[in-house]
């Protein structure tokens, strides 16, 4: 078992799920219109086209179903983007100190044009927190995620005390 300094927790990407299905149910109705006219008019040629059409559909689906990855380990975080379920792109790494300002995301004050957003929520709604640091390489950014209540009730002893974050677990998580 991993220490008591380590937290993951792995959220889906919800805001894309109407071009997601949409992808999917205009590919079977045009892969089942290929297949239909194929054998209605006997030129079974087109069978291969349907099936690159099935196949088609079946990447794009796989290709939007974006999975965050946050891994909080000591006062390290990481976020890695996970797509179709098996490849992964590490997004961030920041530790918890560089935290300039940090809460829900409906009450997070605008930033400069020049801030870098980094996007890993599942949707940009009430769930949603943000963290704004300074970072190395993107300067100044604002993190927008969707962490749990243990990822919160953590994030609350760990992070500096000059940020003023205090977090209760809800009576759903307690159960």
């Amino acid at each position: 078992m991993l220490g008591s300094d380590y937290r993951e927790l792995i959220v889906p990407r919800l805001d894309n799920q109407t071009k997601k299905y949409g992808l999917l149910i205009g590919g079977i109705i045009l892969t089942a219109a290929t297949v239909l006219f194929a054998l209605v008019t006997g030129t079974f040629w087109l069978l291969i086209i349907s099936a690159a059409l099935g196949f088609g559909t079946w990447y794009l689906w796989m290709q939007n179903s974006v999975e965050y990855e946050y891994v909080i380990s000591g006062d390290e975080l990481q976020i890695t983007k996970i797509l179709a379920e098996s490849k992964r792109k590490p997004m961030l790494t920041i530790t918890l100190d560089k935290f300039t300002a940090f809460g829900k995301l409906r009450e997070a004050e605008n930033l400069s044009g020049s801030a870098t957003t980094v996007l890993a929520c599942t949707a940009q709604d009430e769930t949603a927190f943000f963290a704004d640091f300074d970072h190395p390489e993107y300067g100044q950014t604002r993190l927008i995620w969707t962490p749990n209540d243990d990822i919160l009730l953590y994030l609350a002893k760990k992070m500096p005390r000059s940020l003023g974050f205090r977090w209760e677990a809800s009576e759903a998580a307690a159960q």
